[in-house]
């Protein structure tokens, strides 16, 4: 009876003890401004990742979503913010921030598929002409207890000048500017 008891009791502690699990603190660095929402993805696959890119400008980054393994959403200050996720299991992530500046919820784009607002992924890691691959956004959390830092920097649209505009509407023949030859 004795020894029954001390494996239910036994089986209880472990049952409350936290698994080894990181706490991953990911600082958002470049926000140009005050307005709108900071918000930041944590995902552990590379189809999780692949599908949170993808939908990012068409459907909410704050329903919820099965591929994502972590996320918040904070007032946007401008500089720099930081985010602590807690209990992450040891593994592989790739994290997604975006400065949601008018509070939509998406990650608005141009009609070639461009972001207009300030985007960014760990690592800052880029694509070509497309996101990083969640590979070359992965980062490890290790088989400890540990705290893990990370920092993103955003990367926001140029906005064209007036002589970008000029030199386009030239290019284009609507140029209503004098011709300077």
């Amino acid at each position: 009876m004795l020894a029954k008891l001390s494996l239910v009791f036994a089986a209880v502690w472990l049952a409350t003890v936290p698994s080894q699990a990181a706490t991953l603190t990911v600082t958002v660095l470049g926000l140009r401004s005050d307005a709108g929402e900071l918000l930041v993805g944590v995902y552990d696959s590379a189809p999780g990742f692949k599908s949170a890119v993808a939908d990012s400008a068409k459907k909410s980054a704050l329903l919820p979503e099965k591929w994502r393994v972590a996320g918040a959403s904070l007032r946007a200050q401008a500089g720099a913010q930081s985010i602590t996720f807690r209990q992450l299991p040891p593994g592989r992530y790739a994290i997604i921030a975006f400065h949601d500046e008018n509070d939509n919820g998406l990650l608005d784009e141009n009609a070639m598929g461009v972001p207009l607002e300030g985007y960014g992924f760990s690592n800052d890691a880029q694509g070509f002409l497309s996101a990083p691959s969640f590979a070359a956004a992965a980062i490890t959390l290790p088989n400890a207890t540990d705290h893990i830092d990370t920092s993103i920097s955003l990367i926001y649209p140029r906005v064209p000048s007036s002589a970008d505009k000029e030199e386009f509407e030239e290019f284009m023949g609507t140029s209503q500017a004098p011709n300077r030859e």
